[in-house]
Formats: C-alpha cells, sequence, structure tokens
C-alpha cells in the first residue's frame, strides 16, 4: 500500500511545498516592503510561468517518449503509436541519443528565453514602475531573470526522470530548491529586506534544485546502462519538435489563458490592484498545479496502456484522475475561501486577496479549466495533439476581449475574469472531456 500510493503522497508534498514556500515568500516581501515593491515582487514571482511557456511542450513530449523507449519501443513516430509486447526490452542507443537531443533543445530554448525574458521583461517593467524605483526593479529583474533560465536550462532533468518512472525523484530536487529558497529568503531579512536580496537567493536555489537533480538522474540504473552503448545515429529531433510545435503553441494559448491577463491588469488596473489580482491568481494557479498531481504521475501508466491497448485499465485509470484531482481542487478552494480574509488579516499584509464575490467566480473558472486540462493531457496519451488552434485562438480571444473590457469598460477585475469564463466555457471546457469520454468510453465492451 505504501508503495503503490508512495509517488502520490512525495507529489502532493512537492505540490504542498510548491504552494508554501512562494507564499510565505510572497508574504515576507508584502509585509517588508511598501506597497509598491510589494506588489511588483508579486508580479516578479507571477512570471515564474514563463518557464512552462519556454518549455514550449518539450516537458510533456519527452515524459511519453522517453517512457516509450523504456516500454520497449524501438521506434519513435511523429504522431500515433506502435503497438509493443509486454517483453520487449530497453533499446538503450535509442535512449542515449533521445536524451542527448533532448538536452540540446533546452539548451536553444534558452538562448530565445534571454531576448524575451530578461531583455523584453526588463522593458516591461521599466514601464510600469514608478519612476524613483526603476533602476533598482530592473536590477532585481536581471537577476530573477537570470534564475528563470537557469530553471529553463536545467528544467530537462524533471521530464526525463518522470519518463524513467521515479518523477519522485523530480520532486525530492524541487522539495530542496524551494525549501533553500524559503530559508535564504529568511537570511535575508537578517540584513536588509529588498528584492534585489530576494532576487539573488532565488537564483541560489536553483542551483540546490539542479544540484539534487543531477544526483538522481546520474544514479538512475537506465542512464548508467547508456554510457555504455553506442549512441543511435538517427536524430530524434524530428520525431521530438512534431509534437513538441504543437504543444508549444498550447503552451501560448494556456498562457494567454491563464497569465496575460496579469501583464494587462499591471498597465491598466492601479498598481496596487493588479497586485492583489496577481496574489489571488497565484492560489489558483497553485490549486491547479495540486489538482494536476495525480495526472501527471499517471501519464508514464496511462502511455503504458495506451501503447498496449488496454482499454479497460485506461477507463479505471482515466476516472480515478479526475476524480481525486477534482477532489483535491474543491477541497484546497474550499480552505482557502474560509481563511482568505483571516489570512490578509493576522498577517497584515499590504496586498490583499480580492473580493469573496471574485474567489467565487475564479473558483469555478479554474474548476472547469483543471477538468478540461486533464481530458487534454490524457488525449496526448495517444501522441495526439488535437486542440492546438482552439487554444491558441482561446487565448488570443481572451487576451483581446479582456484588453477591450478594461480600457472601455469600467469592469476592472470582474471584466478579467468574464474574458476568460465565457470564451473557455464556449469550447475548450466541454469540447475535450466529451472527446475523452468518446475516445475512451463510449464504445467499450
Amino acid at each position: 500500500m505504501i508503495k503503490k500510493y508512495g509517488q502520490l503522497l512525495t507529489g502532493l508534498i512537492n505540490q504542498f511545498v510548491n504552494i508554501l514556500s512562494p507564499f510565505i515568500i510572497t508574504v515576507i516581501g508584502l509585509k517588508t516592503t511598501d506597497a509598491e515593491h510589494g506588489s511588483i515582487w508579486v508580479i516578479f514571482l507571477s512570471m515564474m510561468v514563463l518557464i512552462n511557456l519556454f518549455d514550449f511542450g518539450l516537458s510533456p513530449t519527452t515524459i511519453r517518449n522517453v517512457s516509450y523507449v523504456i516500454g520497449g519501443a524501438k521506434t519513435l513516430q511523429k504522431d500515433g503509436i506502435v503497438a509493443i509486447s509486454d517483453d520487449a526490452i530497453i533499446s538503450f542507443p535509442l535512449l542515449l541519443r533521445l536524451l542527448k537531443d533532448i538536452k540540446h533543445i533546452y539548451s536553444y530554448i534558452t538562448v530565445v528565453a534571454f531576448f524575451i525574458i530578461t531583455l523584453g521583461g526588463g522593458g516591461y517593467f521599466w514601464l510600469i514602475s514608478p519612476e524613483h524605483l526603476a533602476t533598482e526593479i530592473i536590477i532585481a529583474w536581471g537577476i530573477f531573470s537570470l534564475g528563470l533560465l537557469l530553471n529553463l536550462y536545467y528544467l530537462y532533468y524533471t521530464p526525463v526522470l518522470c519518463g524513467l518512472g521515479v518523477i519522485q525523484h523530480s520532486y525530492y530536487a524541487n522539495i530542496a530548491g524551494k525549501l533553500s529558497w524559503l530559508v535564504l529568503t529568511m537570511f535575508v531579512l537578517l540584513f536588509h529586506s529588498s528584492i534585489i536580496g530576494f532576487s539573488v537567493v532565488f537564483v541560489i536555489s536553483i542551483f540546490i534544485n539542479r544540484a539534487v537533480s543531477s544526483y538522481f538522474y546520474n544514479r538512475n540504473d537506465n542512464i548508467r546502462k547508456t554510457k555504455n552503448v553506442v549512441m543511435q545515429s538517427e536524430s530524434t529531433i524530428p520525431f521530438i519538435a512534431y509534437n513538441t510545435i504543437k504543444l508549444g503553441t498550447v503552451s501560448l494559448g494556456s498562457f494567454m489563458i491563464s497569465r496575460a491577463t496579469i501583464l494587462i491588469a499591471g498597465l491598466y488596473l492601479p498598481l496596487a490592484l493588479a497586485g492583489a489580482y496577481t496574489f489571488t491568481l497565484q492560489v489558483y494557479m497553485a490549486l491547479l498545479a495540486v489538482g494536476n498531481v495525480f495526472v501527471t504521475i499517471k501519464v508514464p501508466q496511462l502511455s503504458s496502456l495506451v501503447l498496449r491497448g488496454d482499454r479497460t485499465g485506461l477507463q479505471k485509470s482515466i476516472a480515478k484522475t479526475l476524480s481525486l484531482s477534482c477532489s483535491i481542487y474543491i477541497l484546497g478552494f474550499l480552505t482557502f475561501y474560509v481563511l482568505a480574509n483571516f489570512l490578509t488579516e493576522f498577517l497584515n499584509l499590504k496586498v490583499h486577496f480580492l473580493d469573496s464575490k471574485f474567489l467565487v467566480l475564479l473558483a469555478v473558472v479554474y474548476f472547469l479549466e483543471l477538468t478540461h486540462s486533464i481530458c487534454a493531457t490524457v488525449i496526448t496519451t495517444q501522441n495526439k495533439v488535437p486542440f492546438v488552434k482552439p487554444a491558441l485562438l482561446s487565448g488570443f480571444f481572451i487576451v483581446l476581449t479582456s484588453y477591450l473590457l478594461l480600457k472601455y469598460t469600467d469592469l476592472g477585475v470582474m471584466g478579467l475574469i468574464i474574458a476568460q469564463g465565457i470564451i473557455q466555457l464556449s469550447y475548450n471546457n466541454w469540447k475535450w472531456p466529451v472527446t475523452v469520454y468518446k475516445e475512451f468510453f463510449s464504445y467499450a465492451k
């Protein structure tokens, strides 16, 4: 029983640390700086999602392909899968080539990200910062963005470990990094509380995460076995890139759906209100992350079940994943809703959460987001990505509608919620659950 649920328990602990550490770090920033610095710091932290954007769908593609090779696949496919037998052995030359290509891709992505995250982000923060704080904020962003780039460069450890079936090892590394970030942030308070100091310790925590990840990666039995084989000559990049580009486009759409509104809020809402909106969304992003723990753990198993054509096993696994994920999300929201006002008053924060009516509306919007994103992940285990155009179009219209509602109406935050809720409900919220039902359940024997 312990072994069976060990990964889930570790995953929940990992997400608990993922939520608690940034939340405490956010609170420290809000309590020890003024409202302007605090609001900027919250927006800094929200930019961590840029890692997922520039990952550009490579992580889930990596997980699936590593899982396929570990499962016995001798070749990779751009679209669909090739069935394998239960006694298939691992092709280590193929695995070695896949690992090398994945590392190279992440290094190229990091170079591109430098120009957009560091330079483009610097321009954004220069634009929204009060004039007397601009220089300090740009220096802090330069340091913080270095941490983001390092995080992106070393990100390949996480999906590879997951594909190898030892996702708990990536959790250990993340826990070590997040806890060290928290401890070092508290250490900064002994000297001088500033967003520059907070940014420096963020960079240090990335190196700690990398050291732990590297340790587990290099001691993995399958990784060790690749060191004694001749690498396959044929590049795997064409097979990786095919669906990575699709998922990357989806990631761009997801960014516009859930995060671009933060940038718009920073431009059109008072800085304090933009900070409150961003602070609140961080909680919902955390709830989504917790809700997605189980499906992340299940991806290798689901991919294996798809390879073997085990329809009954797939149905049970999908149903269990959806029910458990949704239950975790609902419990998390109820806890947050009850404690939200108490936390801001007890901690005497200069930036608060949004009003309760907004919290309920956002809870519904992100619950629907959770269910359809889980279904979309299930669909990708078939090595197919049918939701590229819908994600991109939804993101575009959410950004456009949010902009128009903020610029030409007095709806404020309500306009941002309406834009996301209505557009997602018009297609994505129902389309992908229905697709999963049709493909995995409706013709069950």
